[in-house]
This record gives C-alpha cells, sequence and structure tokens, in this order.
C-alpha cells in the first residue's frame, strides 16, 4: 500500500476514534455522571480526547492533501504554549468541585463541557504538534503537579466537597487523580522517548 493510500486511511481511524469517544462520553451520560470518579476521570477526559483525535484526523487529511504546513491563523499560538496555557486552566477548572456540581445542575456549565472540551483537546493536540520536548514537560509537570496535589486535597478532606457525590466516591476521585498524575507522565515518556534521546544528545 502506498503512502497516500495510507493516510487517508489513518484519517479515517481518528475520525471513527472521535466519533466513538464522543458517543461514549455522551450516549453514557447518566451513568458516566453518577459517580464523581467517572464523571471527573472518564467522561471529562473522553470529551477531551475526542477533540484531540478529530484535529488528528484533519491533520492526517491535510497531509494526504499536501497542505500539512501551518495555518496562519494558527500563528498566535506560538510554539503551542498560549494554547497549552488556556488547556492546563480549563483542566484545572474542572478539578473544582463545584464545577462537576454545577455541570449536573446548570445547562450553561454542561454546555461548556460537551462543547468547550472538545475544542480544548483539538487546541492540545494542535499546540502539542507546535511545542517542543522543554514546552511539553514543563506543562505536563505542571498538570501532573496539580493533579496529585489536587487529589491529596479530596483524600485529607473530612467532608464532602461536592454536593451530588458522597465522601466515598471523593476518595476514589482523589486516588485515581494521584495515580493520573504517575500514569500520564509514564505513557509520555514512552510516546516521547526518541525525541527526548535526539533532543539530549544534540
Amino acid at each position: 500500500m502506498s503512502t497516500s493510500e495510507r493516510k487517508p486511511a489513518g484519517s479515517m481511524a481518528w475520525g471513527i476514534a472521535a466519533l466513538a469517544c464522543l458517543s461514549v462520553a455522551v450516549g453514557l451520560h447518566a451513568r458516566l455522571t453518577a459517580l464523581m470518579s467517572l464523571h471527573m476521570l472518564v467522561q471529562i477526559p473522553l470529551l477531551v480526547l475526542a477533540g484531540l483525535c478529530a484535529e488528528q484526523a484533519w491533520h492526517a487529511r491535510r497531509l494526504a492533501a499536501g497542505s500539512a504546513r501551518p495555518s496562519a491563523a494558527w500563528s498566535y499560538n506560538e510554539y503551542g504554549i498560549p494554547g497549552l496555557l488556556l488547556v492546563s486552566l480549563v483542566g484545572a477548572g474542572w478539578m473544582i468541585p463545584k464545577a462537576l456540581d454545577d455541570a449536573l445542575t446548570d445547562w450553561r456549565v454542561a454546555a461548556f463541557k460537551y462543547l468547550g472540551l472538545p475544542f480544548c483537546g483539538w487546541l492540545l493536540r494542535a499546540s502539542l504538534r507546535r511545542s517542543n520536548v522543554v514546552i511539553k514537560l514543563f506543562f505536563l509537570g505542571n498538570f501532573c503537579w496539580m493533579s496529585a496535589i489536587v487529589g491529596m486535597i479530596y483524600l485529607d478532606q473530612p467532608i464532602r466537597l461536592c454536593n451530588a457525590y458522597l465522601q466515598d466516591d471523593q476518595d476514589w476521585s482523589g486516588r485515581g487523580l494521584i495515580a493520573l498524575a504517575i500514569v500520564l507522565p509514564s505513557c509520555w515518556l514512552l510516546v516521547e522517548l526518541k525525541p527526548i534521546w535526539r533532543f539530549l544528545n544534540r
């Protein structure tokens, strides 16, 4: 199979992955929001992944069309720093218990979740493509540190922080955030091992 034939197939695979993530996140809304841990650690990441996969599909299609140069519309996102900063702030916002409560009771917050998080996933993938290893490592370290701190706060609180969720589930969410702070950099290291090695040996 030629390279030109593989690229559209890759685009379709990423598009299917995006639709699958979005379908699970929206279709299983009731189940995924029944528990704080599922809401924060499954549904929200799925919505972000939907946007990330959609951007990857769009990029693969542009590659197949021979127009993979950065768009002028993205010129403000120099080295991906503004985009990564925005995504980090949104991620921090969804670690606040009040945001999870409001997503269940306020349609405006729910709309932001279902529309804004896929956009953040799109922006995250586009920004990562424009950034180097040092920038990626900085933002990843900041997010994982924040995730671990919030997880420990959840575990240390003697009272529940979310009106919609019980204390036990809050503890599980805290454990999940701490686990995320460990697993995420490990996965990133495996994916970025070659670029990191090349950077260190320059």
